[in-house]
């Protein structure tokens, strides 16, 4: 696997509208604090998630990644590992070209078919320490520069 750089991060955060796969409907969720934080950031979010009753465009709420408006080209990725596969290849299939997967959502299958369709791939990092982290994230951020092990 190629090292992520933090030219690749600053591409993906510089997007100020990203679909999230995966964000927890529970408040308390991690997927629902990244929401919140990006919202807090000015992020114009979209959620995708297939248990929608119905599409909810004026909501910014699809059931699918097909369903997003094409000019949506930034994707984070939130789910179970088991699903992370399926969710890069609908978003590849749909023309995305900015996909984070969140540590501990990636498998090496979802990375290699983004990798091998081009795409800005940012994994095995946590989006809160790229986004203004606060708290917790902040301090993790600061232990990382501290040892040298961000991305260059």
């Amino acid at each position: 696997m190629q090292p992520i750089t933090q030219q690749q991060i600053n591409r993906f955060v510089s997007g100020k509208t990203i679909a999230i796969v995966g964000a927890s409907r529970n408040e308390k969720s991690f997927s629902a604090e990244v929401a919140k934080h990006l919202k807090e950031l000015n992020y114009k979010l979209w959620f995708v998630n297939p248990n929608y009753e119905t599409d909810e465009p004026q909501n910014l709420k699809v059931q699918s990644i097909r369903r997003l408006p094409a000019d949506v080209k930034h994707l984070l990725v939130l789910t179970p590992a088991t699903e992370t596969e399926t969710v890069v290849k609908q978003a590849v299939e749909k023309g995305m070209d900015n996909i984070w997967i969140q540590q501990k959502s990636e498998t090496s299958a979802a990375i290699e078919l983004a990798q091998s369709n081009k795409v800005n791939l940012i994994h095995h990092q946590c989006i809160f320490m790229f986004t203004q982290p606060t708290g917790m994230h902040k301090f993790h951020y600061t232990i990382k520069k501290v040892f040298g092990s961000l991305p260059k």
